[in-house]
């Protein structure tokens, strides 16, 4: 018998994503994005864009770090923020521009301070994106791409019945189909305690159902 199917709610998402902050972070930034001005807080937490999230999906777990050279010509291409500690001034691969009011940041690759990978860097200029951000419209698009079972809460069987717990959604061979009711409606009925059930006002949720995509899209 085929089933009704509904779009999986939120507390039924198959994608967990591992939050990227500790709580005394979240509450550090909290604290300071009031006290600092726009610059200073970017200043004080830019490490953070190079943090890469991790998140599970279907059981198997996944990281995705986004902020890097984008530029295959760059010997910095796809590399992860590095800070070169052995050099007098600590540079670091990458560094953000824009900070000021209005300003857009974005990535820009430094030179390379110690020579340890053969090419050249071009100064690229690459948008950084939230890490975070990316992983939470993955878990969005995943779920409003997901469909459960729909089981209305139907009485299929008389009280102290031995199969109480069956529905013919699962175990249609536990029930008689007979036939249709006035409107059209399937009509079940328990071989053990021969309790009939008509599914008419399922009918009707399908319809509501249908009726409210058609509103959303």
């Amino acid at each position: 018998m085929a089933q009704l199917k509904r779009l999986a709610k939120k507390d039924e998402e198959d994608v967990a994503i591992q939050i990227p902050l500790s709580s005394s972070e979240i509450s550090d930034r909290v604290l300071q994005y009031v006290e600092l001005d726009p610059s200073r807080f970017s200043k004080r937490y830019n490490d953070l864009l190079y943090r890469p999230v991790s998140f599970t999906l279907n059981g198997e777990k996944h990281q995705i770090q986004y902020n890097f050279c984008t530029n295959p010509y760059c010997k910095w291409h796809g590399l992860p923020q590095e800070k070169f500690t052995s050099v007098k001034s600590k540079p670091s691969r990458y560094r953000l521009s824009g900070r000021g009011k209005g300003e857009r940041q974005s990535i820009i690759c430094n030179d390379d301070p110690v020579g340890a990978i053969k090419g050249m860097t071009w100064g690229c200029i690459t948008m950084p994106v939230s890490n975070w951000s990316v992983a939470e419209e993955i878990k969005r698009l995943v779920r409003i791409d997901t469909i459960k079972d729909m089981e209305p809460d139907y009485q299929f069987h008389k009280e102290n019945c031995d199969n109480g717990d069956a529905t013919p959604f699962r175990e249609p061979n536990l029930f008689y189909k007979q036939g249709k009711s006035k409107v059209g409606a399937q009509v079940w009925q328990c071989k053990t305690c021969k309790k009939k059930t008509n599914l008419q006002h399922i009918i009707k949720r399908e319809m509501t159902f249908y009726l409210h995509l058609q509103e959303t899209y």
